[in-house]
């Protein structure tokens, strides 16, 4: 699939080699898990068949007031919630992590900057939409970065810290 070909796919896979996630009972989500390791098993691939990945790191901000003023339950529904919508917005391909409370991964295989500037739109676009949770309208802000292999780095920490970079020089910006 060229970058320019980008649909949106029923969710992705959320760790491909072992087909399943560990799941956090209370929430129903993934628990939280490292990228660099997911990236470095996606790279072995890369290296093999020549293709280039991208790496996007997702911050939401200001989520910890939805909890705080809302209440858990409230927050574990609007987490649950972006996590469908991010995880709807990337190709059936694509690996989703969640890798902190309010941060979220996304390894896009066979993909490069026009890809990369596609998916990061969307996202943005879809997870900063309000979230309706019982008569309650929720709205959080998503910040993306994305790294490119190879030039943004060799290894999973690299382009997992590439990606961060470009996530934070966006929010002073």
């Amino acid at each position: 699939m060229s970058d320019h070909a980008f649909p949106v796919h029923a969710p992705t896979a959320v760790l491909r080699s072992t087909g399943k996630a560990s799941v956090v009972p209370a929430t129903g989500l993934p628990a939280c898990a490292p990228l660099g390791p997911v990236i470095d098993r996606e790279l072995a691939m890369c290296r093999r068949n020549g293709s280039s990945l991208v790496v996007l790191s997702i911050g939401l901000d200001r989520f910890e007031a939805v909890g705080q003023r809302h209440g858990d339950e409230v927050a574990t529904q609007v987490l649950q919630a972006l996590w469908n919508r991010f995880r709807n917005h990337l190709r059936g391909s694509d690996l989703a992590v969640r890798v902190g409370p309010s941060e979220f991964g996304a390894v896009l295989v066979n993909a490069g900057w026009p890809a990369a500037a596609i998916v990061d739109a969307r996202l943005t676009d879809a997870l900063t939409q309000p979230y309706g949770i019982g008569t309650l309208e929720i709205v959080v802000s998503a910040h993306t970065g994305a790294a490119v292999y190879p030039r943004a780095g060799s290894n999973g920490d690299a382009l997992m810290n590439a990606a961060i970079q470009a996530r934070e020089l966006k929010l002073r910006t």
